[in-house]
């Protein structure tokens, strides 16, 4: 039973003070206990506001108002929980936010029902070892970006599976994705679109120097080992678009699935196809 709701909202979104007071208003109608984030109960007036260790002890569902990238950055509140998140868009439609804010009360008594369908969305695990030790570790449900700076020439970047040497690639960067997130970055620098629920991992190199260099699919059971070769350029790594810090020689990035995957409620006034059709405006003229 979801007593417990958390309710994320993008604060300068339009119309989003309406839309969240008229959840909230229902929620308590229904008897829930409505926990506001932060940002939430600032848009909402409210001093009083849950704290993100509370809202992933307590929370049964999350509701997210906004876009793809607030959805994405709320997902590290409840890292490591299986609590279910719905995506209300604020904007232009979302591969991740599908529920329209007309769609928003009629969606919401259909998850209180348990009248919802939801994927179990693969996030990949990633950490930053130096010399030996961890530095770094952090999980994203989009995809990991490596690139240069803006003045930096070509970077070497050496990818190993499992322990076994892939390449050597000579590009701008190289992207590990998701197959949520192979419609992101991933499919601006010409990677495959991957059925969200297919259990895989997709690397993609970003501008690579030889043509032969293509996208790759491989098992989501790989352990990816990356090493940039180049101590002298600016080499940044970024995850989710969100997070990001500099790269050195002396550091590699081991990538492997996330024990614990994203459960997105999903919409069931449309399929996948039809949210592409949308979103990339397939069959328009």
């Amino acid at each position: 039973m979801m007593k417990n709701i958390a309710i994320v909202v993008k604060p300068h979104a339009g119309e989003v003070a309406d839309i969240t007071e008229t959840i909230c208003d229902y929620l308590k109608s229904e008897g829930k206990n409505v926990l506001l984030e932060e940002r939430t109960a600032s848009v909402l007036g409210c001093f009083h506001y849950a704290s993100h260790d509370e809202i992933k002890d307590e929370a049964d569902l999350l509701i997210v108002l906004g876009g793809d990238g607030t959805l994405i950055s709320t997902n590290r509140i409840i890292s490591g929980k299986n609590i279910p998140i719905l995506g209300i868009n604020l904007g232009r439609l979302g591969f991740l936010t599908e529920t329209k804010v007309d769609e928003a009360l009629d969606t919401i008594k259909k998850v209180l029902s348990g009248k919802y369908k939801y994927d179990n969305r693969m996030k990949l695990y990633s950490e930053i070892f130096n010399n030996g030790e961890k530095v770094f570790e952090t999980e994203v449900l989009n995809d990991i970006v490596i690139n240069k700076g803006a003045l930096a020439r070509i970077i070497d970047i050496e990818v190993s599976i499992d322990g076994q040497f892939v390449n050597l690639y000579r590009a701008d960067g190289l992207i590990v994705s998701t197959p949520t997130g192979s419609t992101a970055y991933t499919l601006a620098a010409g990677g495959p679109i991957i059925y969200p629920t297919l259990h895989s991992i997709v690397i993609t190199p970003i501008c690579p120097h030889s043509l032969t260099h293509r996208p790759i699919v491989v098992h989501d059971d790989s352990e990816l080992k990356i090493r940039i070769l180049n101590d002298d350029e600016k080499v940044f790594i970024t995850y989710d678009g969100q997070i990001g810090r500099k790269m050195s020689l002396k550091e590699e990035i081991y990538i492997r699935k996330s024990p614990q995957p994203l459960k997105l409620i999903v919409s069931q006034k449309r399929n996948y196809f039809a949210l592409l059709k949308e979103k990339l405006g397939w069959g328009s003229i």
